[in-house]
C-alpha cells in the first residue's frame, strides 16, 4: 500500500488580495489562471495551469506544468520534479506559496473529517439572543464573559495578531480543551485561515472537524453542539473521533451579514462537562465578537493599505510625468506635440522627442501591453533604453532593432511592445521612420490624408528581428499625426468604440498648414465627444509632427 502523504497547507501572498492558507486536499493541487485550478490565482504572469502539488509516495511534489514564466522553489526555477519540505517557499509570477505539513504547523490546521455525528443542541443563530437580553442570575457569569471579551477586543491589533489573540481568549473563558477559528474559503468547504489552541501545550494532534458539522453550521447559520460524542453509537465506529477522544463539541458560525465566513470550534476532551443550550448561546455570541472584529480590523487595513497604495500611485503619476518630456518648441519651420491621457493613474503608453546636435529630430510613441504600474514601469525601462542608443544616430530600423534586442531580454513572455520610431531632418523634411505594429499613424497632406499601414513585428517577441526603413517627406505645411489604440478603440456609454479613424481624418484632411497644438486638440475633441460620460478604457496618447506652410 502506498504511503500517505501528511496533511500539509499552504499559505499565498500575492500583491492582488490578502494572503489566505488552504489545506491540501486530493491527489493532485493545481495553481493557474484558470478558475477551474484548486487554487485559482490571477496573476497576470502565470499559465492557466502553472504547476502542481501532487501527492506522492508518502511526500508531496512540486510539479511545474510547462508553465511561460516558469515555477521557482527557494528561489530556484523547477526543472524537474522536487520533494516539498516545511517551510519551503515557491514562487510563482508575482505570487509566493509557503507550504507547510501539519505535523510542524498543528496551530495552524483544522482538518474537515468524514464523520458524521448526532447533535444534541441546534441553535439557528437568528434565534440567539442578545447578549444585553441575558441577564438572569443564572446568566451573569456568561454576561461578565461577554463584557470582557467585548472590552479585550476593543484595542486594534494587526490581522496576523488578532486571530491567535481571539483564540486565545476564547480558550481562556470557554475553559476548553481546544478551540479554533477557521475562515472559510470560496467553496465554503474548506479552510483558507486557520488559528487552533490546547489547554495541553505537549498537545500536537491534528484537530478534525466533522464535514457533516460544518455543513450543518454553514448552509443551515446554526450553532450545534455534540455531547459525549465517544459513547454515541455511530462516532463509535469513527476512528478519527474516538482517537481525538473528544467528549464535547460546540460549533458556532462566523458571520457577516447573511453570510457564513468562519466557524469558532471548542471541544471538551476526556471529561464529562455538562453542555447546556446557554453555553452553545455564549460560544455564538462569541462568535459573533469575533465576526465583527474580524470584519472590522480588514476593512480597517484594507482601507489603510488603499490609502498607501493611492499615495504611491500618486508619486508614481508624477514621476512619470516628468518622464514624459514637453514637446520642442521654437524649433523654425516646426511645431511638435505630445499628449498622455491614462486610463489610470500610472499609463503604459510613452511619446517622446530627442533633438541630436547635427539637426535632426528623433520621435517615438509606444503603448506597451496591459495597463498600469507593471505597463509604467516597462514604459520607463524602453525610455532609458531609448535615450541611450539613439546618442549613437543609429538609422530608425537599426535603433528599432536595438529596442526590440533589449526588451526581449527583460519584459516576460506574455507582454509586447507596439512601436513606431522616426528620426526628422528638420532642414529637408525628411522623415525616416520604422514601425513595429503599431496603430498606423495619419500623413496630413495639401490633397487630403494618407495611413501608413505597413508594418513589421511587435517588440519584445523575437529576437534580432529585421525592420524595414521607410520614408516619407514633410512639404510644406504637412503633418504626421501618431496615436496609441485608445484613440480608436475609445468606448461610448453603450461600449461601442469609435470604430476606425473616419471622423478623425474626414476633420485632419481640412486642417493641412495648422499646427500640431491644433491637430492634437482636434483629435481629443473627437475622441471625448465619441465618449460622452463613458471613462477611458485604455490610455490616450498623441505625437504631432506638424512643418509649418509658410516656408
Amino acid at each position: 500500500m502506498e504511503p500517505i502523504a501528511p496533511r500539509a497547507e499552504v499559505t499565498v501572498y500575492s500583491p492582488l488580495f490578502s494572503p489566505f492558507r488552504q489545506q491540501l486536499q486530493g491527489s493532485a493541487v493545481s495553481i493557474g489562471r484558470a478558475s477551474d485550478c484548486s487554487i485559482p490565482v490571477k496573476d497576470r504572469y502565470l499559465s492557466r495551469k502553472h504547476a502542481e502539488i501532487v501527492a506522492d509516495h508518502g511526500s508531496w511534489i512540486l510539479k511545474d506544468c510547462g508553465s511561460a514564466n516558469g515555477t521557482y522553489l527557494n528561489g530556484n526555477r523547477v526543472e524537474r520534479d522536487h520533494a516539498l519540505r516545511t517551510g519551503d517557499r515557491i514562487r510563482l509570477g508575482d505570487t509566493e506559496i509557503v507550504f507547510e505539513t501539519a505535523e510542524h504547523n498543528t496551530d495552524r490546521m483544522l482538518a474537515v473529517a468524514d464523520t458524521s455525528p448526532s447533535m444534541t443542541i441546534s441553535i439557528p443563530v437568528k434565534e440567539i439572543e442578545e447578549p444585553e437580553r441575558i441577564d438572569t442570575g443564572g446568566d451573569l457569569a456568561k454576561l461578565k464573559t461577554l463584557n470582557l471579551l467585548a472590552r479585550e477586543l476593543i484595542e486594534d491589533r494587526p490581522t496576523e495578531e488578532l486571530f491567535g489573540f481571539i483564540v486565545d481568549r476564547v480558550l481562556e473563558h470557554t475553559e476548553a480543551s481546544r478551540a479554533a477559528l477557521g475562515l472559510l474559503g470560496a467553496d465554503g468547504k474548506s479552510f483558507v485561515n486557520v488559528e487552533v489552541r490546547r489547554q495541553d501545550r505537549t498537545d500536537t494532534s491534528e484537530l478534525r472537524i466533522s464535514h457533516t458539522v460544518l455543513l450543518e453550521v454553514v448552509e443551515e447559520k446554526k450553532a450545534l453542539a455534540f455531547m459525549d460524542v465517544s459513547m454515541d453509537e455511530k462516532l463509535s465506529r469513527a476512528q478519527s473521533i474516538i482517537m481525538q477522544g473528544i467528549r464535547s463539541i460546540l460549533c458556532a458560525p462566523l458571520m457577516i451579514g447573511d453570510s457564513v465566513v468562519g466557524v469558532l470550534y471548542v471541544d471538551y476532551l476526556f471529561n464529562q462537562r455538562k453542555i447546556s443550550e446557554d453555553d452553545v448561546r455564549l460560544v455564538a455570541q462569541i462568535a459573533r465578537f469575533a465576526a465583527i472584529k474580524l470584519e472590522t480590523t480588514r476593512l480597517r487595513e484594507e482601507a489603510i493599505q488603499k490609502r498607501i497604495m493611492d499615495e504611491e500611485l500618486k508619486t508614481a503619476s508624477m514621476i512619470q510625468r516628468g518622464l514624459l518630456p514637453a514637446a520642442p518648441s521654437g524649433i523654425d519651420g516646426y511645431t511638435f506635440a505630445g499628449a498622455n491621457r491614462p486610463c489610470r493613474t500610472v499609463s503604459g503608453d510613452y511619446y517622446d522627442f530627442v533633438r541630436r546636435p547635427d539637426g535632426r529630430m528623433y520621435f517615438v510613441i509606444a503603448d506597451v501591453s496591459g495597463k498600469g504600474i507593471t505597463a509604467g514601469l516597462m514604459m520607463a525601462g524602453l525610455q532609458a533604453s531609448f535615450r541611450i542608443f539613439c546618442k549613437n544616430d543609429p538609422s530608425p530600423a537599426a535603433l528599432v532593432s536595438q529596442l526590440n534586442d533589449a526588451l526581449k531580454d527583460t519584459l516576460p513572455q506574455s507582454k509586447f511592445v507596439t512601436l513606431f520610431l522616426g528620426r526628422l531632418d528638420l532642414a529637408t523634411g525628411l522623415i525616416e521612420y520604422a514601425n513595429a505594429g503599431h496603430t498606423p499613424p495619419i500623413w496630413v497632406r495639401n490633397d487630403g490624408v494618407e495611413e501608413l499601414v505597413e508594418t513589421d513585428l511587435v517588440l519584445g517577441v523575437v529576437t534580432r528581428a529585421d525592420f524595414r526603413e521607410q520614408k516619407l517627406q514633410l512639404a510644406p505645411g504637412d503633418a504626421l499625426v501618431l496615436f496609441t489604440d485608445g484613440v480608436t478603440e475609445a468606448e461610448n456609454e453603450g461600449g461601442e468604440d469609435l470604430g476606425g479613424l473616419e471622423h478623425v481624418t474626414q476633420r485632419l484632411a481640412k486642417m493641412h498648414g495648422t499646427s500640431a497644438d491644433e491637430l492634437t486638440a482636434a483629435i481629443e475633441s473627437e475622441v471625448l465627444s465619441h465618449m460622452g460620460d463613458a471613462p477611458l478604457a485604455d490610455d490616450v496618447t498623441l505625437l504631432v509632427v506638424s512643418r509649418n506652410a509658410n516656408l
